[in-house]
C-alpha cells in the first residue's frame, strides 16, 4: 500500500505540478497509515523528486521514445530505492514494481518495467562523459541553467557546496513563542535541542513538530532558523505601528509580535483570503492579539494608506525559492523565465513600501532565495531610485553554511 500511495503522489505531481507537501498531507489524512509507512512514503516521494535528473540519467540508455507518466514515475521511484535506500534488496524493489504495474496497467506494462529495471539496476552508471558543470547538474539533480547561474554568482566551489546541501535532509526547526515560554523552559523537555543561529530556535528530535504538545499549546511555531533572523533585524519595538506586506502563513508576523511583547499594531497583508484565514488561526494558537490580517494586493498598498504611516515595514517578498530546495525540491524544475515576473513584483512591492515608511523608519527586505538578481541587485536598483534610502546591514545565508535554508535579508533606513 505504501508504494502504491507514493506512486500515486508522484504521478499527481508530474501531471498537475502539485505541491508535494500538500499532496502528501492529503493522502495521509485520507488513508490509515502507520508512522513507518508515512516515513517510507515521504522519503520515496521527496527522494525521487530531489534526485530526478540523476535518476533519469541512469534510466536514459534503457528506454526508447516517450514513456507514459505512470510508467516513468514507477521506474524512477524504484531506481531511487535501489540507489539511495540500501536496506531494501533489489529483488524486493523489482517484485514490488512489477506487481504494481501488473495490478494497475496489465502484463505488458509489467514486462516492460521488469526489463528496464533489470538492465538499469545491474549496469553501472558513469558520469565520466560529462563536463564539470554537467556533472554537478546530474549528480545533484539541479537543472543546468541553475548550476550555471550559481557558478556565475558564487563560483564553482560554492556552487558544488550549495547543490549538495540542497539534497540533504533539512532540520526539524521551530521558534519558541516567548510570549508564553522561554527557550530555557522548553529545553527542559529532552525532545527539544537548542538551535545554533537563533537564540529562540530549537530542533525537534522526534517526528512532526505540528503533532507535538508544545506546538498544540502555542509554545512553538515551525520556522527555519535562517528565517528566524529576519524579524530581529527589523527590531520592532512595543507600541510601534508595523506593516508586514506578504504575511502568510504568519510566521514572521508572529515573531514581530513576540518582539513587540504583543503591544502596538501589526498590519499584515496577503493576496489570498484563504491564506489570511491561516494567519488568523496561527495568531489564535499563539495567543497574539496585535496582528490585523487582511487580504489585499500589496503592490497597491500605497493607495490604501496615507504616506509616512509605519514605523517599520517587513517585506518578505515572493521569490524563486532557490534557498529552500531541500524542503521543496519541486522548485528546481520550475522554468527559469518565471523569475523575470517575480523580480518585477518585488520591485512593485518595494515601491509601495517606500512612501508608507516614516522618515527615520526601517524596512527589512527578505527572500528565501539566493539568486542575486532578486536580492543584492534588487536592493541596488531600489536605492538608486531613492537616494534617501540607506543600506544598514545585508546578510546572505547559503544552505550549506549552517544546515539551514538559504536566505537573504537587508535592513534599510529612510533618512
Amino acid at each position: 500500500m505504501d508504494r502504491q500511495i507514493a506512486l500515486e503522489i508522484l504521478v499527481k505531481y508530474k501531471k498537475e505540478k502539485s505541491f508535494l507537501n500538500l499532496t502528501i498531507n492529503h493522502y495521509f489524512e485520507n488513508n490509515q497509515l502507520t508512522q513507518i509507512q508515512k516515513s517510507f512514503i515521504t522519503r520515496v516521494v521527496y527522494g525521487t523528486v530531489q534526485n530526478m535528473i540523476y535518476l533519469e540519467y541512469i534510466l536514459k540508455p534503457y528506454i526508447r521514445g516517450r514513456v507514459k507518466t505512470y510508467e516513468k514515475m514507477l521506474l524512477l521511484m524504484s531506481l531511487y530505492q535501489h540507489v539511495f535506500m540500501n536496506g531494501i534488496p533489489d529483488y524486493a524493489i523489482m517484485n514490488e514494481a512489477v506487481n504494481l504495474a501488473k495490478k494497475n496497467k496489465g502484463i505488458k506494462t509489467a514486462q516492460f518495467i521488469n526489463g528496464v529495471l533489470k538492465n538499469a539496476i545491474h549496469s553501472p552508471c558513469s558520469l565520466d562523459e560529462l563536463n564539470k558543470e554537467e556533472r554537478i547538474s546530474v549528480e545533484t539533480s539541479h537543472p543546468l541553467w541553475m548550476v550555471k547561474m550559481f557558478i556565475k554568482q558564487y563560483g564553482f566551489e560554492e556552487t558544488q557546496k550549495i547543490c549538495h546541501a540542497n539534497n540533504e535532509v533539512p532540520q526539524r526547526c521551530a521558534r519558541v513563542n516567548t510570549l508564553l515560554m522561554s527557550r530555557t523552559e522548553l529545553l527542559k523537555d529532552t525532545l527539544w535541542q537548542p538551535a545554533h543561529l537563533s537564540d529562540v530556535g530549537v530542533y525537534y528530535q522526534q517526528g512532526n513538530i505540528a503533532n507535538s504538545d508544545a506546538f498544540k499549546q502555542g509554545f512553538v511555531t515551525i520556522q527555519d532558523e535562517s528565517s528566524q533572523l529576519v524579524a530581529p533585524l527589523l527590531n520592532p519595538l512595543p507600541g510601534e505601528t508595523v506593516l508586514d506586506m506578504c504575511c502568510a502563513p504568519g510566521t514572521k508576523a508572529s515573531h514581530l509580535a513576540a518582539l513587540m511583547k504583543n503591544q502596538g499594531c501589526i498590519h499584515a497583508f496577503d493576496l489570498y483570503p484563504h491564506k489570511i484565514a491561516l494567519v488568523k488561526q496561527q495568531m489564535s494558537r499563539l495567543r497574539i492579539s496585535i496582528v490585523e490580517a487582511k487580504a489585499a494586493d500589496s503592490t497597491t498598498l500605497a493607495q490604501l494608506y496615507k504616506p509616512l504611516t509605519f514605523d517599520k515595514i517587513l517585506l518578505d517578498a515572493p521569490c524563486s525559492g532557490l534557498g529552500v530546495l531541500a524542503r521543496k525540491p519541486e522548485i528546481k524544475y520550475h522554468e527559469a523565465s518565471a523569475m523575470d515576473e517575480i523580480i518585477q513584483i518585488q520591485e512593485k512591492l518595494l515601491e509601495n513600501a517606500y512612501p508608507l515608511l516614516k522618515n527615520g523608519g526601517n524596512i527589512v527586505y527578505s527572500t528565501c532565495t539566493i539568486n542575486k538578481k532578486e536580492n543584492e541587485k534588487q536592493i541596488q536598483s531600489f536605492i538608486k531610485k531613492h537616494p534617501d534610502i540607506k543600506k544598514i546591514k545585508e546578510v546572505t545565508i547559503l544552505p550549506y553554511q549552517y544546515h539551514s535554508d538559504g536566505f537573504y535579508m537587508c535592513l534599510l533606513e529612510k533618512e
